[in-house]
């Protein structure tokens, strides 16, 4: 879907322990993402819907580093002969802060911001919910304690909440 659903994740929590590590490996792996015709099985990253959602997609490149955001991988157009029809680029992976006004907004666009944590579980719940959004959500931890924070009353305040799994 190219981040063109409610339920696309755009951010992901990362506790300060792990943060390099996850970063790494996603770095690697976005190098790797097969782009293109979104029929064909091998394709994992289609096209944006029109020229409008390439705009906001540059837009909030553009935002999100003006204000100390980082662009990991991605970010470009593709306008090759491969590519020549339809809307594709490649998925951006973002070192941000939640703060910042472009991470607060919802680009439907392939821009996972990574953010840092310290501390506990209830830091990163807190950063979770501290935008307008709130459809969907996730935790991945193997603490018990945690996922059932996370789950609970006091944890995620979206409307889908998971575990383990994906937002979508």
């Amino acid at each position: 879907t190219c981040g063109q659903r409610c339920t696309s994740t755009r951010r992901l929590i990362i506790h300060e322990k792990i943060y390099e590590e996850v970063k790494a490996k996603l770095v690697k792996i976005y190098q790797q993402l097969p782009i293109g015709n979104p029929l064909e099985n091998s394709t994992l990253v289609g096209p944006l819907i029109d020229q409008l959602a390439i705009d906001a997609f540059t837009n909030a490149l553009e935002s999100v580093q003006k204000e100390g955001g980082k662009v990991l991988i991605g970010g470009e157009i593709l306008k090759n002969s491969h590519f020549s029809q339809g809307y594709y680029i490649t998925p951006a992976l973002v070192e941000a802060e939640n703060h910042y006004e472009t991470v607060q907004k919802e680009t439907f666009a392939p821009i996972l911001y990574l953010i840092r944590y310290q501390g506990t579980i209830e830091n990163a719940i807190a950063l979770q919910n501290g935008v307008k959004q709130g459809l969907s959500s996730s935790v991945f931890s193997d603490n018990l304690q945690q996922v059932e924070t996370f789950l609970s009353y006091k944890g995620s305040d979206c409307g889908i909440a998971n575990a383990n799994i994906g937002t979508s």
